[in-house]
């Protein structure tokens, strides 16, 4: 962790003649999962052309931020009221350094079931944006919600789906759609409230998905629930941790995505890779997903919560052009890895550009006696 320093205004942030310009990525939370995963991209040949690259802990509760030697200081974490006081004093302290906000968790989903007081949380998320110079959004319905609620301008918010790598995915056989076993459905993930299995294992449960087997990989708080409804169903296995995704997934013909909310989705990202047909949730960035097109499906969107969209959703699925959601879906997603890692160079590159590195965001930054306030400074 770097050394706290003392503010000093006139504290040179450029990168020094013949260093690269240094990146921070700041976390709370360390936990495997989709936000740490998508640290990789940050490692990535494009984008370490760009920066050096580092990832530093925000320590729980902390309301005074460090003197970051970096150029560029990314946040992982979400706004709260709580941390206004550290991300203002982030600004304070490093007044050179760009800070770009990437927005991993907060959805309109998320929103509509966890916020009591929506005029409150939206307050708070614009006090929080307009310390950010630039916000990057997970998907475009995340983007659209974000900047419908906070009002920031269009052109500080760009969207830059997250990717990791997973060794395997693109060289999996395509199932056998034309075999007579039951059709394998997979799902995968944490086993918490946000990702919908109990919808998903109570809808196999009631005959909702009649002729396949579900099979699930994951862990997490809501395992013994999940397997309390699950019951002793011969139909239904479970496959614990799941680290290696293409030993997985070459276990599911179809794999389904039920959340409840999710910011974008690297499972259903994965499966596409892998060449698997999805059935995913209506929220959220999940539906961008699955193609428009009729030519070219990758998928269905069914609404879990409703039991004659999952019958009719799951029912259909034999009847539809399994191999060719198959197929559209790993090509949906070639090279999707070097093109989200151009995207993340090339705003990189656009926010160490001199034009935009000596301005300071006097149209986002909070006034600087509000700062200092928020930071506890005076």
């Amino acid at each position: 962790m770097s050394a706290i320093g003392r503010f000093d205004p006139r504290q040179k942030r450029d990168a020094p003649h013949g260093r690269k310009p240094r990146l921070v990525n700041l976390l709370d939370d360390f936990a495997l999962g989709g936000v740490s995963r998508a640290l990789d991209i940050f490692y990535t040949p494009a984008v370490l052309a760009q920066v050096e690259t580092r990832v530093e802990p925000m320590r729980p509760g902390e309301r005074l931020a460090p003197v970051l030697d970096a150029e560029i200081i990314a946040l992982h974490f979400p706004p709260s009221w709580k941390r206004l006081a550290y991300v203002a004093s982030l600004r304070l302290r490093n007044p050179g350094a760009r800070i770009v906000w990437i927005e991993h968790s907060y959805t309109a989903a998320w929103e509509a079931l966890k916020v009591g007081s929506q005029g409150r949380f939206r307050t708070m998320l614009r006090l929080a944006y307009r310390l950010a110079d630039q916000v990057v959004c997970v998907s475009e319905a995340q983007a659209c919600w974000l900047g419908e609620v906070t009002g920031i301008d269009a052109a500080r918010i760009s969207v830059i789906n997250p990717y990791t790598t997973n060794a395997g995915l693109a060289d999996l056989a395509a199932p056998d759609f034309a075999s007579d076993r039951p059709l394998r459905i997979g799902a995968f993930g944490r086993f918490s409230e946000q990702k919908g299995f109990d919808l998903l294992i109570s809808a196999h449960r009631r005959g909702l998905m009649a002729g396949t087997v579900l099979e699930i990989g994951g862990f997490g708080p809501d395992e013994a629930m999940l397997r309390a409804i699950a019951g002793d169903s011969p139909d239904i296995t479970f496959h614990g941790q799941v680290s290696d995704v293409a030993g997985f997934l070459a276990k599911c013909d179809v794999v389904a995505v039920p959340s409840r909310w999710e910011a974008f989705g690297m499972v259903a990202n994965e499966a596409r890779e892998a060449g698997r047909p999805i059935v995913v949730a209506p929220v959220d960035g999940l539906p961008e997903q699955v193609s428009n097109s009729r030519a070219a499906p990758t998928g269905l969107v069914v609404d879990f919560a409703d039991d004659a969209a999952v019958a009719a959703g799951f029912g259909g699925l034999r009847d539809a052009d399994l191999a060719l959601m198959s197929a559209n879906g790993r090509a949906s997603t070639d090279a999707c890895g070097s093109a989200r890692e151009m995207r993340w160079a090339g705003l990189l590159r656009e926010m160490l550009a001199p034009a935009r590195r000596n301005v300071a965001p006097r149209d986002v930054a909070w006034p600087r006696t509000a700062v200092r306030w928020a930071a506890h400074e005076i």
